[in-house]
């Protein structure tokens, strides 16, 4: 009886290590596959890294050709806004699947050289409620507030707010004093964050639960940190065009509409358009029919790996920096070795991967 007991026991014993065993080797089975996908993520990452350069060169291989057949960018719809459907490319790997976004960027107004009315009445535009009169003095307290935010002194402008106004918030900061860099910066800057203690003055670009609001939208839109030329008014978005007519919905109309004349080309061409003479008269934001900037996103996906590449480029007709107030011309940034010694023919302005905003 004993001895069966005892057989019994170790029965039991033999039982249950054999259950350990068999759930420790499932554990360690699936860490190890765990690892193993861990693994190959960046293996396959790298993989999809070379198909989105790959894919960055076919965008700037279609924009060189039609530069050189064309002579001059106009347009998306001159074909070059879709550069896989133009350049029939597909990924070797059929496994593999990307998309281009392609945007001229040159349709944008440069931040950097904006004059101070326009931006006053853009923001006082962006203050008044629907089908109310604009009153231009609502947008001086955000440019005020922009101003000191950018310049290296301490004095407060009138409507301004310098480091005395941010070290009292409850988490202090100081200002940059150097050139906004990114949208987001407009997240700290008085008036364009919503302020609780002074909510009819605030909330220009954020809402109060920290969303974007429709003009920080707009804004994001029609403005750019990279273009420094004449904006193309053929890309130029349909709120910056209707800025830039003014009052004038009958001008708006005929700017949308197109060019007059039997070309049969739905863009631009020539400045001297009509409609395009009397835009240059309502604001001192340069305008012009070409494209010179642009922005490329590259989406590359493989099963549930992903890779994205956001990159600016910039053509040889592209204009540089206008020089600083008493100064000379900002030098461009020279090209690099690698980019001289294969002929580019694009310089690349900026460029980030799996970023979700370049700027």
């Amino acid at each position: 009886m004993m001895k069966s007991r005892r057989n019994g026991s170790i029965l039991v014993f033999i039982l249950a290590l054999i259950v350990l065993l068999s759930v420790l080797c499932m554990r360690l089975m699936q860490e190890t596959v765990q690892e193993l996908r861990h693994v190959s993520q960046f293996h396959r990452r790298d993989d999809l890294r070379m198909h989105a350069y790959s894919a960055l060169d076919v965008s700037v291989g279609v924009l060189n050709e039609f530069m050189m057949v064309e002579r001059t960018l106009y347009s998306p719809s001159q074909g070059w806004g879709s550069p896989l459907n133009y350049s029939e490319i597909s990924p070797l790997d059929p496994t593999v699947k990307w998309s281009i976004s392609l945007v001229d960027e040159s349709g944008k107004v440069p931040i950097s050289t904006i004059a101070e009315k326009d931006l006053v009445s853009l923001f006082s535009i962006m203050r008044s409620e629907d089908g109310s009169l604009v009153n231009e003095d609502d947008g001086q307290p955000f440019y005020d507030s922009l101003m000191d935010w950018q310049d290296s002194d301490e004095e407060e402008r009138e409507e301004g707010a310098e480091d005395d106004y941010y070290e009292d918030l409850e988490f202090s900061y100081f200002t940059p004093g150097k050139k906004i860099q990114n949208f987001e910066e407009f997240r700290m800057i008085k008036g364009f964050a919503y302020d609780p203690d002074d909510p009819d003055e605030s909330g220009l670009f954020y809402s109060a639960d920290g969303s974007e609001t429709i003009h920080q939208k707009n804004f994001r839109e029609s403005f750019s940190f990279f273009h420094n030329g004449p904006v193309n008014i053929n890309t130029a978005s349909s709120y910056l065009v209707k800025f830039l007519c003014g009052d004038d919905d009958s001008l708006y109309d005929e700017v949308l509409a197109g060019p007059n004349g039997s070309s049969g080309d739905p863009y631009f061409k020539t400045m001297n358009d009509p409609a395009l003479v009397q835009l240059r008269s309502n604001r001192s934001i340069s305008t012009s029919t070409t494209a010179t900037v642009f922005r490329v996103l590259v989406t590359v996906t493989k099963g549930k790996a992903n890779f994205q590449l956001h990159a600016i480029l910039a053509s040889g007709n592209a204009a540089q920096p206008k020089p600083k107030a008493g100064g000379s011309r900002v030098a461009p940034k020279p090209r690099s070795q690698q980019n001289s010694k294969m002929k580019y023919p694009f310089r690349i302005l900026s460029i980030r991967e799996n970023e979700n905003l370049i700027d």
